[in-house]
């Protein structure tokens, strides 16, 4: 009985003999209970070390129990990975007190991920609209640069076009007093001599005079004719460069467009033939070489949208305090799934290299800093238009 006793013992302390006591009248139930439990503790020394891959075949209720607890480790492992995975809609109701500490962690850490990812996306904003921010800055800086080139430019070439536009007319007078030096110089002709005659018809003849009188008309009227638009492709240069002007100005909107179209005449000339139907309008308060961006902006893309020639359309009105410019062209138009994105910064359909994205960004932007709006509707295939509206007190 003291070997049995003993033997009890060991088993209560959590020691599980190899074999029951070989003299005792319960050797065979001693040995069931030694199988049993050393499976229970194979299987629980499994799952303290993290193998959830052991089964357990006993039954009974610390079987059962065993085997529930078993169950619910798996399917935590499970849920864990799935958190893990960002699947934060996880939760467990099986283990008590864990069960709250658990899900409040996945809480804590769905929390955490939406926080983070507000934080990126205003990051992403914050550094689109620097640089946005910064292209506009550069963008305004070589404005600048190329109004104060094109200021001094204008300035360098008025002074001898001024020189050659009176020099012409001068030259026009001296072609009519030549003129008339001529037809009297031939009238006297008739009463000289024949030899004398025939000796002034044959220098005539050899010095061409009859054609140069009748040229040099042609000739001068051509030349005063470029000149004078020399001169107004300098001072369109001037007025959309407006480097000498500070803050706003009073600007009259149909000047403005007949200025940027003549500064824009180069990439306009060959696409498009340009047609103006300008109402009676009040000056408005603006920055002139702001609105002179915005136009050149929309005309360079009416020419680049028509393939061949075709027509782009000005036409300005004045209602209710606001002043209307609408832009048309009958180019290739813009897609619906485009449309909406063409003034975002940097959105460009250009190929890479061709274009920074930055054009109808900076118009929506200068046209909403005086106060006004721009909208567009599109066709594909049949054109493009823009409507800007202004207000004629100006918008800050």
């Amino acid at each position: 009985m003291g070997e049995l006793s003993e033997y009890l013992k060991r088993l209560a302390d959590g020691q599980i003999p190899s074999e029951a006591p070989p003299e005792s009248e319960v050797r065979e139930e001693l040995s069931q209970l030694v199988a049993y439990l050393g499976e229970i503790s194979h299987f629980t020394r499994s799952m303290a070390d993290g193998d959830l891959s052991a089964t357990l075949h006993l039954r009974g209720s610390l079987a059962g129990a065993l085997k529930g607890l078993h169950a619910n480790l798996r399917h935590l492992t499970w849920q864990t990975q799935e958190v893990a995975a960002g699947d934060f809609t996880q939760r467990v109701d099986f283990l008590g007190e864990f069960s709250g500490a658990f899900n409040h962690m996945v809480e804590a850490l769905a929390k955490a991920r939406d926080d983070l990812t507000s934080k990126n996306t205003e990051l992403e904003k914050a550094l689109a609209d620097l640089k946005a921010t910064q292209s506009q800055l550069l963008q305004q800086e070589k404005m600048a640069s190329v109004g104060q080139l094109a200021a001094g430019v204008a300035h360098e070439i008025n002074n001898p076009m001024g020189f050659i536009i009176s020099n012409l007319g001068t030259l026009n007078n001296y072609g009519e007093a030549l003129k008339e030096y001529l037809q009297a110089t031939n009238g006297l002709l008739a009463n000289c001599g024949e030899a004398d005659r025939t000796k002034m018809e044959v220098l005539q003849k050899k010095l061409d005079l009859s054609f140069i009188m009748e040229d040099m008309p042609s000739l001068i009227k051509e030349s005063r004719d470029g000149a004078e638009r020399v001169r107004i492709i300098v001072q369109s240069l001037r007025n959309f460069s407006a480097v000498d002007q500070e803050g706003t100005q009073s600007i009259n909107i149909n000047d403005y467009l007949d200025s940027t179209v003549n500064v824009a005449w180069n990439e306009l000339k060959d696409k498009a033939e340009v047609v103006r139907s300008y109402g009676v309008l009040p000056t408005i308060l603006g920055r002139t070489q702001e609105i002179g961006q915005v136009f050149l902006n929309i005309l360079r893309n009416a020419a680049q949208a028509i393939a061949e020639r075709g027509i782009i359309h000005l036409k300005t009105s004045h209602d209710n305090g606001m002043v209307t410019i609408v832009i048309t062209d009958n180019g290739c138009g813009i897609p619906p799934e485009v449309i909406d994105r063409i003034f975002e910064p940097f959105f460009t359909t250009h190929p890479p290299g061709q274009g920074t994205g930055l054009g109808l960004s900076t118009s929506y932007d200068i046209v909403k800093k005086h106060g006004g709006t721009i909208d567009v509707t599109s066709t594909v295939g049949k054109g493009t238009k823009f409507t800007i509206r202004l207000p004629v007190g100006g918008g800050g």
